[in-house]
């Protein structure tokens, strides 16, 4: 496995059972990545779709499985208790992928989609429970496992490989589903789906778990643990920040998808070859030099830099029709392919920083608790409930007056302001030791280029 490490990381590396236990870790992601994109992008909104679901249903579909942060508290208790990091993460792992493969065979044993609903609940809110074991002792065992000085490095490299595998992935299930578009076609690629999530949960089975440090003398008391996370002031400004972020892209994430399918009438091939080609094909030539910069510079600058670019482009949507989407979704796809692999790696690069060693999976479990229920689940919900409710009318005002204007354009304006307000109002009052400002990062630039000009 020479490739699932970069050089510098390998060189810097010399205990070889680490170095094999991180080659282990970015081979999972090549697996794992192809089940998140099935199960949160347009396979299971064509599969939403062929169900016969409405936009309140899709996104209730999607809100359910981010629902684990719900179960995170609880999970963190239990981690914080037993110290066995390993066992949580694989056993919250399978219980979070193999529900997903139930969710793809109902459908071909149910006549009527209405009977799915109970059914897909149970098993979606199962995926939940897995997942917050999963969540919760995964960013405590990599703060343990990589180390910090290269943390940068090693997650922007297996960033790089997961978006190969989510390139070549996608544009094959997209060829597929364009083929076989049925009821069965979906359950197929979401099958298929879910037992490489669970290829990405047994790569971890040989990977070491170094003691986990935790305070023995703690008794789980949830009212003290609220207290010391909210007291902690960087690390609240930060969930603050982080939450209200990821609101305002889910407000609006799930209904490109749809939007694409019903509005732009694009196929599953060309969603694949723009949504994911385009913009995992720009990533990788992007993640490491990312990784490099938030080593070097620190992470806000990097978060400032890329959230500023992503708040504004649901507007670019805005601009989109049948006759020139190609041109519009391409420049999208290039910034969102350069900017987001940069916002998920610098908000998990903080998660792991702001959190002191003595109880951080409790930290990251009051993030996730808060991310999951309110920056997930409630903005899906949000957007679905105002597509169903006051978009439309909004539409047909403003087809009345003679300007297009489609449903989703009232979600897709939303998020832009929210996330501006995320970006310029609550990211500044963020501090991380020992990073620049991006002031200061703009003045070592233009020196560099007067220092060359020279």
């Amino acid at each position: 496995m020479p490739l699932l490490l970069s050089r510098d990381v390998a060189s810097y590396v010399k205990n070889p059972k680490l170095r094999e236990d991180l080659k282990f870790v970015t081979l999972g992601i090549c697996f794992g990545i192809v089940f998140v994109n099935v199960t949160t992008g347009a396979p299971v909104a064509g599969f939403a779709r062929a169900l016969g679901f409405g936009d309140f249903l899709y996104a209730l579909l999607l809100a359910l499985p981010v629902l684990s942060g719900a179960f995170q508290i609880f999970a963190s208790l239990v981690l914080e208790r037993t110290g066995k990091r390993k066992l949580a993460f694989l056993l919250g792992g399978f219980a979070n992928r193999l529900p997903w493969l139930f969710v793809a065979l109902l459908p071909l044993s149910v006549a009527n989609p209405r009977n799915l609903l109970g059914p897909f609940a149970g098993l979606l809110l199962l995926t939940a429970l897995g997942g917050a074991f999963l969540a919760v002792s995964f960013m405590s065992w990599m703060a343990d496992l990589v180390p910090l000085e290269l943390r940068g490095r090693f997650f922007g490299h297996r960033s790089l490989l997961g978006t190969v595998a989510s390139l070549v992935s996608g544009l094959c299930i997209g060829w597929f589903l364009d083929t076989f578009g049925s009821v069965v076609g979906f359950s197929i690629v979401l099958a298929l789906a879910a037992i490489l999530g669970v290829c990405d949960i047994l790569c971890f089975v040989p990977v070491q778990d170094p003691p986990m440090e935790r305070d023995r003398e703690f008794e789980g008391n949830i009212v003290h643990f609220f207290r010391e996370v909210f007291a902690h002031p960087t690390f609240s400004r930060f969930l603050t920040f982080t939450v209200f972020w990821y609101f305002a892209f889910n407000v609006a994430a799930p209904f490109f998808n749809l939007y694409m399918i019903r509005d732009l009438r694009m196929n599953f091939f060309q969603i694949a070859l723009y949504i994911q080609a385009v913009a995992n094909g720009t990533t990788l030539f992007s993640i490491r030099f990312f990784g490099r910069l938030t080593d070097r510079f620190g992470n806000i600058p990097i978060t400032f830099v890329a959230t500023s670019v992503a708040s504004f482009l649901p507007l670019l949507w805005c601009l989109t029709n049948e006759a020139n989407w190609r041109v519009i979704v391409l420049v999208i796809q290039i910034l969102a392919g350069i900017f987001w692999p940069a916002i998920d790696l610098t908000v998990n690069n903080l998660a792991l920083k702001l959190s002191p060693d003595l109880h951080r999976s409790f930290y990251i479990a009051v993030l996730n608790l808060f991310l999951g229920i309110f920056g997930n689940a409630l903005g899906y919900l949000v957007g679905g409930a105002i597509l169903e409710s006051v978009a439309p009318h909004i539409a047909r005002f403003m087809e009345s007056l003679g300007i297009r204007f489609s449903p989703y354009f009232v979600v897709f304006l939303l998020s832009t302001v929210l996330r501006a307000v995320a970006t310029f109002t609550l990211l500044p009052k963020v501090r991380e030791e020992k990073a620049l400002s991006v002031q200061e990062i703009y003045a070592l630039a233009s020196k560099g280029l007067r220092g060359n000009a020279d």
